[in-house]
């Protein structure tokens, strides 16, 4: 779906295709493009991708819908529309190229991928951007992000191949200084970023999430790996995290090792006072100075004096709700255990914490996710998370069946995680301090097929009123 809507003069089928099959093709005009068809207008080619179900379905309802013309990527079923059928995406996005005449951009295009710490390092990295290009747009799991007040959601952390193509394409026109993009490994495995320029790609972590789209941790870390060794490959930059074994043996296959610069979370500069909470963000940093350094030649000096006292806390990143209580969207035992022991280093008596694990994702994380929670946390509440179609007491149970006997003693079970947060709230000393985790950043729960309206930080501003007499809980 291309939420991004940007007029293009009409151009024949024609010049898109050109090269790229082995048949003439008519110079019939196309107006537009569309990968929806519910959002396809009269004169448009239907992008009939090659994940589409029910192609045959589809076709017909882009042709109800008034399309000129069908381009098929790998599949074809028979129609009377004009029609054309490519090999692959990477074909599509040569197509695409021609249509919103980006082929000669020289627009820095900076892609981050990573099991935990995309979207942190791509909010901080538009900042830094901004400040030294004078503009800098970012696209991920928050949306598309002009400003730090300017988001607009666009579905997925990485949207379709011509969503992004639409985005670089705004971007290019309105003269933004850096495009930057958060690479999920759906993305890279369904090829939505397909022809998209690199200049460079930062390769934050690696762990378990995900496994069950991938078949498997080995296919997972291939499918990160095969996108930065492809930027890598084709001369861009990559800045990879030498703090992971598997990064650095997973990079050892790229045919130019000197696009490889290397950092750990103790490279970011002493004497960068000003900046957000948890050393995970100082990590994140360090991946930023170098690759300003890098791809821009901004020096660690010159780094210093152009961001202190100007990077912002990422939402959701040991994002701070009064003085005691942090959000955190970590959903993996790995984010977790970060953010939990960056929360420690500012507690003086007990962490608290409130976690869940989603539903219809992949199980074999959700016992690891509790052990983390009770080796890095006093006191947990266990609670929902987004469960879609699964019930919240086996979501439950499979979190609690790794966890030892003692370990439980410390663990309230509370489905209800309005409930869950308000104990926890209320449990709060004066030196405690509590992480409210794992929800991430959609504004509903989805429980059983229905998305209700959710706010954790609303939820803890409703919970600390009522803690403190101002208000009742309702």
């Amino acid at each position: 779906m291309n939420k991004l809507c940007i007029q293009m003069q009409a151009k024949p089928l024609s010049t898109l295709v050109a090269g790229l099959l082995d048949s003439e093709v008519d110079e019939l005009l196309i107006s537009g493009l569309s990968d929806d068809t519910r959002q396809l207008q009269i004169g448009d080619a239907f992008l009939c991708l090659p994940r589409a179900e029910d192609v045959g379905l589809l076709v017909q309802q882009a042709e109800q819908a008034g399309a000129a013309a069908v381009i098929f990527v790998a599949n074809t079923v028979p129609t009377s529309l004009p029609h054309v059928s490519l090999t692959d995406m990477d074909a599509l996005a040569i197509c695409l190229r021609r249509w919103f005449e980006t082929e000669n951009s020289s627009m820095p295009c900076i892609g981050i991928t990573g099991t935990d710490g995309k979207t942190s390092t791509a909010w901080m990295l538009r900042e830094v951007l901004a400040l030294h290009l004078g503009s800098a747009w970012s696209c991920g799991t928050l949306g598309l992000q002009r400003t730090a007040d300017d988001i607009e959601d666009l579905g997925n952390t990485t949207p379709s191949l011509l969503t992004l193509h639409s985005l670089f394409a705004l971007a290019m026109r309105e003269n933004i200084g850096a495009l930057v993009l958060e690479v999920s490994s759906h993305g890279i495995a369904q090829q939505r970023i397909a022809g998209l320029p690199f200049t460079a790609a930062i390769w934050t972590t690696i762990g378990k999430d995900h496994l069950e789209d991938h078949g498997g941790f080995e296919a997972y870390l291939a499918c990160k790996a095969g996108f930065v060794q492809q930027v890598a490959n084709a001369g861009g930059q990559v800045v990879a995290n030498a703090d992971y074994p598997l990064i650095q043996q997973a990079l050892t296959v790229c045919s130019d090792n000197h696009a490889i610069a290397w950092y750990a979370k103790t490279d970011v500069p002493v004497d960068f006072k000003a900046m957000p909470a948890a050393d995970f963000h100082a990590e994140n940093l360090a991946a930023i100075r170098l690759l300003m350094q890098q791809v821009f030649d901004v020096s660690a000096h010159d780094f210093v004096s152009l961001c202190d006292g100007h990077i912002t806390t990422p939402a959701g990143r040991l994002q701070p709700v009064g003085k005691q209580i942090f959000i955190d969207y970590a959903h993996t035992a790995e984010g977790l255990k970060r953010c939990l022991m960056s929360a420690r280093m500012l507690t003086l008596q007990r962490l608290l914490l409130v976690f869940g694990c989603g539903g219809d994702r992949d199980k074999s994380k959700r016992p690891l996710m509790g052990k983390v929670a009770m080796q890095y946390a006093d006191v947990c509440w266990l609670t929902s998370d987004n469960p879609r179609s699964e019930s919240q007491s086996s979501i439950s149970d499979d979190v609690v069946a790794g966890l030892a006997e003692n370990e439980v003693a410390r663990l309230h079970v509370c489905a209800d995680r309005k409930l869950a947060i308000s104990q926890a709230v209320a449990a709060l000393t004066v030196n405690d301090v509590l992480v409210v985790a794992g929800k991430g950043h959609e504004t509903y729960m989805e429980i059983q097929g229905e998305k209700r309206p959710w706010s954790d930080e609303q939820t803890i501003v409703q919970a600390l009123a009522f803690a403190q007499g101002e208000t009742s809980c309702v």
